[in-house]
């Protein structure tokens, strides 16, 4: 049972095989059913016509062959519908129902014939037309009988009236009679070549069928193949989709069972995965099973053959699970009623790490589609783990370097804004009288420890904001009032400097949801980066304007020294600025627009930035509508 799969079931595969070409026979057999309402119109349709070129013949006899065919071609699509409602079509019901119509064609076929001339009948070779649909719908033994009884049947009509035990009804065209009972040669060669006629098209349709038969048998199985290969592929996207709305490790597990559980249709799925020893496999996931089934249980790959071979790369498949399977709590298995199971290594770029399994409680459940199925499942779903594995490795040290940040900072601040207390007590002569160039001196240190000290503060800011969700809380925030609060902190620095600064913000402007302080912290740093860049004479302003699909854009703009093409990409990265920012001013943390970056994401925003080189900067920013419907964070564009 090792690494195998069992063949194919012969007997289902011919049964698929059969009912394929039932189906494609029913239809045919109905398709007659719907063009013999056309024959009975035809008939009439013919009467008339060669009444219009003066050809004399019984017309009430052709009406009410007419009129039968009608009648019992309407019975014949009662039965038909009867069959449609019911269980379903089978073989006999084909052959009786095609029997039935191709006998009841040939009564009307002789009818119309002896009515037509006999003999003489232009109809006569209408039979071929029969001869083809029987080869058609019937196998070849009964095309040769239906066209053994055409001729005979003919025969017999034309000794019949012969022998005058039928009443001859001749045709007559132009005053003269179309009767070769007369002429007992030209009978004969009449019977002769219309024989040979419907006999060789007999054996034409009958050896051509066959290959045509084939290749509908073909297109049925290639439209089968397609249609289940489509499904496959729906059922991939879906899982693919699925796994890929979360980047948990244990997310990925659960979600990957239960939609291959349904997907599959199947009992239950299970993965285990390999400790890190390579030793033994553990029960991550599970979905169907009975608790009770993996609780605590570990395989130990010592007392698992099965599972060995299966970690080194073969997958398993058997129809017909018992007790002494080489796995270990193979008797569990049938415990639960698991009859057939179906096992692949989980395996990223050939390093496996671990099993996925499916179980059903049909036997001989799992077959070659479902192996490879399984197989481009596991592939995808070792991927997606991996994935997770090392989004929640990135997450973890991550978090590890915002802790280390935030004590790093905290230990620093504290002795820090000690010892600038201690320098001001010195300078400002506290401690004992002091030079001119010690002042100096002290005032320098003093600027430098400043700098760090806002450094540190803006680290503890980065720090704390990352180390929250990756959306900011949901509470209301006024826009007006923080606009008001911005307007009152900058307004008289910017005068000082000799800066225009304006805040404008239509009346009931709609309210954001989100952070409050992170918001304010947003504008602080844009505005104060706008006034420090910004010469006097300058012009610094915030305006506030609705955006489309619920949105709110503010747009903070100034006509300071701008920000070079090349510091673009860079522009929101921690401890970078420009190089005509630090002309301007020596002293500066770097690290204001990554905070700036990181609020926008958290509140679900995008910010977009444009700047010419000595002549200013705008920065953009979108945040959607308090009562809005979310939309996906962007990354700042530049």
């Amino acid at each position: 049972m090792m690494a195998e799969t069992h063949p194919l079931n012969i007997p289902e595969e011919l049964n698929k095989r059969r009912q394929i070409l039932l189906r494609e026979l029913r239809k045919r057999t109905l398709w007659f059913v719907q063009l013999r309402w056309f024959v009975p119109p035809s008939i009439v349709a013919v009467a008339l016509m060669g009444y219009l070129l003066g050809v004399e013949f019984e017309k009430a006899p052709l009406i009410a062959v007419a009129v039968f065919m009608l009648a019992y071609n309407a019975i014949l699509y009662l039965w038909s519908r009867n069959l449609e409602k019911g269980p379903g079509w089978k073989t006999q019901d084909i052959k009786r129902f095609t029997h039935l119509q191709v006998v009841l064609d040939y009564f009307s076929m002789f009818l119309l014939i002896h009515f037509t001339g006999g003999i003489a009948s232009p109809l006569v070779f209408f039979f071929i037309f029969h001869v083809v649909f029987a080869s058609i719908l019937l196998p070849a033994a009964s095309a040769y009988f239906f066209a053994l009884l055409a001729v005979a049947g003919t025969v017999l009509v034309a000794a019949a009236e012969n022998f005058n035990v039928l009443a001859h009804y001749g045709i007559r065209y132009q005053g003269l009679d179309v009767n070769p009972l007369q002429n007992p040669f030209h009978t004969l060669l009449n019977l002769g070549f219309f024989a040979a006629s419907v006999f060789i098209t007999a054996y034409s349709t009958t050896v051509i069928m066959p290959i045509f038969r084939r290749r509908i048998q073909n297109l049925a199985e290639l439209s089968d193949t397609v249609v289940a290969i489509n499904n496959r592929l729906n059922a991939l996207y879906t899982i693919t989709k699925s796994i890929s709305s979360t980047s948990r490790f244990q997310a990925v597990l659960d979600i990957a069972t239960s939609e291959l559980a349904s997907v599959m249709q199947v009992f239950g799925v299970s993965i285990k995965l390999l400790s890190e020893d390579g030793k033994q496999l553990h029960y991550a996931s599970t979905y169907g099973l009975p608790p009770e089934f993996t609780k605590d249980k570990v395989v130990d790959l010592e007392k698992s053959p099965l599972n060995r071979r299966i970690i080194e790369g073969e997958p398993y498949v058997t129809g017909k699970i018992n007790s002494g399977e080489l796995f270990q709590y193979g008797e569990n298995l049938t415990a639960i009623g698991v009859k057939s199971a179906l096992f692949v290594p989980l395996a990223v770029e050939r390093r496996v790490i671990g099993i996925m399994g499916a179980y059903s409680t049909e036997t001989e459940r799992f077959g070659v589609d479902e192996l490879d199925f399984f197989r481009l499942a596991a592939g995808i779903v070792a991927v997606a783990l991996e994935n997770a594995h090392a989004f929640e490795s990135i997450e973890k040290l991550n978090k590890e370097r915002l802790w280390f940040m935030l004590r790093v900072a905290h230990n620093l601040r504290a002795p820090l804004t000690s010892s600038l207390s201690i320098i001001n007590m010195i300078r400002e002569g506290f401690m004992g009288e002091i030079t001119e160039e010690q002042r100096q001196y002290l005032c320098r240190v003093t600027e430098r420890a400043k700098g760090m000290l806002a450094t540190l503060n803006e680290l503890m800011i980065l720090a704390e904001t990352r180390s929250h969700k990756s959306q900011a809380k949901g509470a209301s925030v006024d826009l007006g009032a923080v606009a008001k609060r911005i307007k009152g902190t900058f307004e008289q620095e910017a005068t000082q400097k000799g800066i225009a600064f304006a805040v404008d913000i239509p009346e009931d402007f709609p309210a954001i949801s989100g952070d409050t302080e992170a918001i304010e912290e947003m504008f602080e740093n844009l505005v104060s980066n706008g006034i420090k860049y910004t010469k006097p004479g300058g012009r610094v302003s915030v305006e506030f304007s609705r955006g489309t699909a619920d949105t709110v854009q503010i747009r903070f703009a100034d006509t300071g020294i701008g920000i070079p093409q090349d510091a673009m990409p860079r522009l929101f990265t921690e401890f970078f600025r420009a190089e005509n920012a630090k002309q301007v001013q020596e002293v500066g943390t770097g690290l204001g627009l990554a905070i700036v970056k990181d609020i926008v994401i958290q509140h679900q925003g995008r910010i977009n930035v444009e700047s010419d080189e000595g002549k200013g900067t705008t920065f953009v920013v979108v945040f959607p509508c308090a009562h809005g419907k979310d939309q996906p964070a962007l990354r700042p564009s530049v």
